[in-house]
């Protein structure tokens, strides 16, 4: 089992027309968001602007949440629908996609038509919470939205603040001890 934490200082930003990026996370490690050369990205987004029109990315399969804010989304010739804090949206990037709203999301893009369940866990003080993966789990990332999560895995603890990243690979996980004295939120990536 492969375990990495990665730190706001391993993050790399940039800008975009509705407002600024930051990749948490590429896959592999040498591949580029540019080129498009990429099985997995897994970035934040500030949008700023009211109105904003996505990047188009052929063959790349997106899923959206939002972390603060609200939008109301379309995808042209298919639907709208907004979306609240917490709330995903899986669409193609082949479509033409524009917002009404600003908001800190969270990006998924895959290439493959890669499987996965994406969620967000918020605990409020003093609680604890086993996180249970799918058996077919195999990698596993854990982002930080708010708070310090303090957690156990496979007799080790760990401790991640708000904007870390846990990466999880090459070994199946059955569960995961998280507590907290303070509260905490957590988006939770799986992939199969």
């Amino acid at each position: 089992m492969k375990i990495t934490i990665l730190t706001p200082q391993h993050f790399k930003k940039s800008e975009w027309s509705g407002g600024s990026t930051t990749q948490l996370f590429i896959f592999p490690s040498t591949a580029s968001y540019t080129a498009r050369d990429f099985e997995l990205r897994l970035s934040t987004a500030k949008v700023e602007a009211e109105e904003s029109t996505f990047t188009a990315l052929p063959g790349i399969d997106r899923k959206l949440m939002i972390l603060e804010g609200a939008i109301s989304i379309t995808h042209e010739g298919h639907y709208s629908k907004h979306l609240n804090p917490f709330e995903v949206d899986e669409f193609s990037g082949d479509w033409k996609t524009t917002a009404i709203g600003t908001c800190t999301d969270f990006n998924v893009m895959t290439t493959g038509k890669q499987q996965s369940a994406f969620y967000h866990i918020a605990m409020e003080a003093g609680s604890s919470y086993t996180l249970k993966p799918k058996a077919e789990c195999k990698k596993l990332f854990l982002y930080v939205t708010s708070g310090t999560l303090q957690l156990q895995l496979k007799d080790e603890n760990y401790i991640l603040e708000t904007g870390n990243l846990m990466v999880i690979e090459d070994g199946s996980v059955s569960s995961i001890a998280i507590n907290d004295d303070m509260g905490f939120g957590v988006v939770v990536l799986e992939l199969y």
